[in-house]
């Protein structure tokens, strides 16, 4: 789909679709600020590769005439839960370039929260139908309602996309936590080695079983770049992940105290060469693997790998109801930003699409595998 195709119209207001970024949304998503007032706020830097991502995505635009007002992106996956296949589309770069409006209504004598879910914004009302049906983006919906869960993670603090969660139907379904690993004099590991590419197929068989009591796991972002590195024992890996280089542009830390101090710890050179406090850079780590006893060897990794990289900062970010936040939680030892940032929360919505009760019963009640490449 080169050309956009327009959905909905409404007056002067229209949404077009389409399968790729597009140099206009690339620049504003690098212009948009993300975060919430009173929490890290931060620009993106390198967008681009994460908007053209591998997968089926679609683009939505909201027009006032040639003006874009906002944005919202879609990346659809496959998935199985409960025994049922469906598509999952991952909620992506929403953005809202301007203020607008609600959609007038009959809105006498309701209750603001019931007012503000029937009286959805401007884009929300536009994008309700296609999250009734989202194979509206691909064919227009000529294959009926496919069976689909449509998801994000929305933090609690920004109201916007909360409401925006709301006037779509998403539901929680659980909480994901996102944190850093740093080491100011990261250790070499001895033991630390690329993954051979003819081990890659025995390796991936080994995640899914890792992460088979969750949701919504994907392998799309896994051995990307050749960077998925491992550590061994008697021949066996027993930990593993994947790494993503990651730039924001810093708005700034939250709290005057927290920002004032991370200035003022850049002064020190030692420091200032390993954070930038306007340049944050660090690694993503995704699709971590850590057999059973091991818990220790993963640490080794994760430090070893920011050693061999050059890097001095990573970002973590998982279902906080998992096993696998379970191992960090216990162990602790995150490092000295952690101890000054702590963990970033937010809430896992969905909105179910012609699916039976009992796999929305399958998403409660398990956790949900977060991709740090998808959502950093």
């Amino acid at each position: 789909m080169k050309n956009p195709r327009t959905l909905l119209t409404y007056h002067d207001l229209s949404v077009e679709v389409q399968s790729s970024p597009g140099e206009e949304l690339i620049e504003h998503m690098h212009e948009t600020v993300l975060g919430t007032p009173g929490g890290l706020r931060y620009q993106h830097t390198d967008v681009a590769d994460r908007l053209s991502s591998l997968g089926e995505n679609y683009f939505m635009f909201l027009r006032k005439g040639k003006k874009m007002l906002g944005s919202v992106g879609f990346c659809r996956r496959p998935a199985v839960a409960a025994g049922v296949e469906h598509d999952s589309w991952l909620i992506r770069y929403f953005s809202i370039k301007a203020p607008m409006r609600s959609v007038p209504g009959n809105n006498h004598h309701r209750k603001p929260q019931q007012a503000g879910s029937d009286r959805a914004s401007v884009l929300g009302r536009f994008i309700k139908p296609i999250f009734a049906n989202p194979a509206l983006l691909r064919d227009g919906g000529k294959s009926g309602v496919a069976p689909a869960v449509i998801f994000g993670i929305v933090e609690r603090k920004n109201l916007r996309s909360v409401n925006f969660s709301e006037q779509t139907g998403l539901e929680k379904v659980g909480e994901v936590s996102s944190f850093t690993f740093s080491r100011m004099i990261p250790e070499k590991s001895a033991r630390m080695e690329v993954l051979r590419e003819a081990e890659r197929q025995e390796m991936q068989t080994k995640i899914r079983e890792f992460y088979r009591e969750y949701t919504l796991f994907n392998g799309d972002s896994l051995f990307r770049n050749n960077h998925y590195f491992v550590i061994r024992q008697a021949g066996r890996v027993v930990a593993g992940l994947q790494t993503h280089p990651v730039t924001w542009r810093i708005v700034d830390f939250g709290s005057r105290g927290t920002t004032g101090l991370v200035k003022f710890l850049a002064r020190v050179p030692a420091v200032r060469r390993r954070l930038d406090p306007e340049a944050l850079r660090f690694l993503a780590f995704d699709g971590i693997y850590c057999e059973p006893g091991h818990e220790a060897a993963l640490y080794e990794l994760m430090e070893g790998v920011l050693e061999r990289e050059k890097y001095y900062l990573a970002m973590l970010m998982m279902d906080s109801g998992s096993p696998l936040h379970t191992i960090f939680s216990e162990r602790k030892r995150l490092g000295l930003l952690h101890q000054m940032l702590g963990s970033f929360e937010a809430d896992i919505r969905i909105r179910f699409v012609n699916l039976p009760d009992r796999v929305r019963q399958y998403y409660m009640d398990h956790p949900t595998y977060i991709s740090t490449y998808d959502n950093s």
